[in-house]
């Protein structure tokens, strides 16, 4: 079974930043979290682009330290 095209997108973004499983779950909760926060990516649905999502999961790993 394929992954929904965001869904893959996020993992693509958590392996580029070599993020393990347990990171890659809280960046995806990070991320629902902005969206509670008002914080929408720019395509049409709300989810963020490509570009966004690394841009996110650098402000993410920053967090963490």
């Amino acid at each position: 079974m394929s992954q929904k095209p965001d869904i893959k997108q996020v993992n693509d973004v958590a392996r580029e930043f070599r993020m393990d499983r347990m990171r890659r779950k809280r960046f995806g909760g990070y991320l629902e979290e902005c969206k509670v926060h008002g914080e929408h990516g720019s395509q049409p649905n709300g989810d963020f682009t490509y570009r966004e999502l690394r841009a996110k999961a650098r402000e993410f790993l920053e967090g963490q330290s």
